[in-house]
């Protein structure tokens, strides 16, 4: 069934208000809903099974896939199965597990809708290691708790590939069918760069033909205000290891004469950067282009306010070149960051007086515009050389991919039909928005595809993705079904209306 543009839109409008408890919103959703019953029906359903999906998300956020752990394939391998049956159960009859180097992509698709555009929806299932002491609950045994759910990969990005399966339940229950074609592959390894995912979109580029790309592992502004994302920053990771003994020594019998490794590590990594904050390498700014004028008005319209991200982290300063805003440095500006260091004894109880003989750390840098991860880290690692005392040895760890940067342009139909979906719901322009984030897949898409996948997701930049105590939130999950049964909508209106 086509659903007008102006019908639908402005009951979503309604829906959506209906769903913050505005009283004025509801007596005009009631008197839309008699005009089209068939979006208040999608209302009804996914509110009827909201207790069910519910329970099918904790079981899925219960799956420990973790991506950069080895021991955790078989999990991820069954996460992967979990989405597959689950799409199955909906009606994907064609889902499956396609093999890649790493965990399998899980495809499916619905294409019986013929003479409509076909879109393909990214997400992935791969989640962050954990240290479980730091969580107030387990993170694989998720929690319900004010109206989150609490657990590893519950934001980042389980709920995003949850959202966009129960929209399309909520559709071909109602309607027997979608208004569009539409492709899945849900990836599982994006939290490693997604090092495989190129390989595989060129193995199955026919298969994966499409004309429009969604990335569910996005999100909005806030509660109440829209966001589009349109620059990514890339990654890259590193592991170095500084050995100064074959075994850890008594620090009294030793200490004085011999190399601490950890000693050594601390010296490495405060040569990393100058007074100012900067990054010290050698040639690490060196392709770095300068922030544009229209990056900076982007920049102006965003009501950054430093206090809410400390909240959220119970930090007490902000770092960084004053030179740039803040938000320029996130956006625009590539850093070096520690995300990891270990050395010596360092279990939660006991003390040992040792000199440690070895010491590790983890970088990851994140990158802007034209720089090369490999680039990057082939700097880093001459630096560390150059920085090294005598009495040291350093082994390196790379890893196998990195994401490069990305930017997506606002002046296309694609981006023009999430913005005006978005506007109508929450009653406001989406902000342009950049990420310090990296989403690697991106980038392969458009490369091997031809596509931009636009970001139409629903995380928070509170719920504490890649840190303890993650959460989803239950409306978010509601809004997010809602908004892609209208978008999916809209999308086929328009293209029907370029046709004629």
């Amino acid at each position: 069934m086509t659903i007008s543009r102006s019908i639908a839109l402005a009951m979503f409008v309604s829906l959506i208000l209906l769903a913050n408890k505005n009283s004025t919103a509801q007596n005009t959703n009631a008197n839309k809903q008699k005009a089209n019953p068939s979006l208040a029906s999608y209302e009804k359903y996914i509110d009827e099974h909201m207790d069910a999906h519910q329970k099918e998300f904790i079981e899925l956020v219960s799956i420990p896939s973790i991506s950069s752990i080895p021991s955790y394939k078989p999990d991820a391998a069954r996460t992967a199965t979990w989405i597959v049956n689950k799409l199955k159960a909906i009606g994907i009859t064609t889902a499956q597990l396609i093999p890649t180097e790493g965990n399998p992509v899980v495809y499916g698709s619905w294409d019986k809708a013929p003479g409509k555009p076909t879109v393909i929806i990214y997400g992935h299932y791969d989640v962050q290691p954990v240290t479980e002491s730091e969580w107030d609950t387990p993170p694989f045994s998720p929690v319900l708790k004010d109206g989150k759910i609490f657990g590893r990969g519950a934001s980042d990005d389980k709920g995003g590939i949850m959202t966009t399966i129960w929209a399309m339940e909520t559709m071909l229950h109602n309607d027997g069918k979608l208004p569009v074609n539409v492709k899945f592959m849900f990836e599982g390894n994006e939290e490693v760069g997604s090092p495989y995912f190129k390989n595989f979109l060129e193995k199955n580029k026919d298969l994966l033909k499409a004309d429009f790309a969604l990335n569910a592992d996005d999100g909005q502004y806030d509660e109440n205000t829209p966001a589009i994302t349109v620059s990514l920053r890339g990654s890259v990771t590193l592991e170095f290891l500084v050995k100064t003994a074959n075994t850890d020594a008594h620090s009294g019998e030793f200490g004085g004469k011999t190399p601490n490794s950890a000693l050594i590590l601390a010296q490495i990594i405060s040569s990393f950067y100058d007074k100012a904050g900067n990054v010290a390498v050698e040639g690490f700014y060196d392709k770095v282009i300068p922030i544009s004028a229209q990056q900076k008005e982007m920049i102006k319209k965003i009501p950054y306010d430093p206090a809410t991200d400390m909240k959220i982290l119970g930090t007490t300063a902000e770092v960084g070149d004053p030179a740039y805003s803040p938000l320029e440095r996130v956006w625009y500006r590539p850093t070096l960051e520690i995300v990891g260091m270990q050395s010596g004894y360092t279990a939660p109880e006991g003390h040992s007086n040792i000199i440690p003989g070895n010491a590790m750390a983890r970088i990851t840098c994140r990158l802007v515009n034209n720089q090369d991860g490999k680039e990057i880290i082939d700097l880093v690692v001459k630096h560390i050389n150059k920085n090294c005392p005598a009495g040291a040895k350093v082994t390196y760890k790379y890893s196998n991919g990195y994401a490069r940067p990305m930017v997506l342009p606002a002046d296309t139909k694609e981006y023009r039909y999430i913005s005006e979906v978005l506007s109508e719901i929450y009653g406001k322009q989406p902000f342009q928005y950049a990420s310090g984030g990296s989403v690697g897949a991106m980038l392969s898409v458009k490369e091997v595809l031809g596509l931009y996948a636009y970001p139409l997701g629903f995380e928070l930049s509170d719920e504490k993705w890649h840190a303890a105590n993650e959460f989803f939130r239950v409306s978010s999950m509601r809004k997010g079904q809602l908004i892609y049964c209208l978008y999916l909508h809209y999308l086929a209106d328009e293209e029907s209306k370029l046709k004629k």
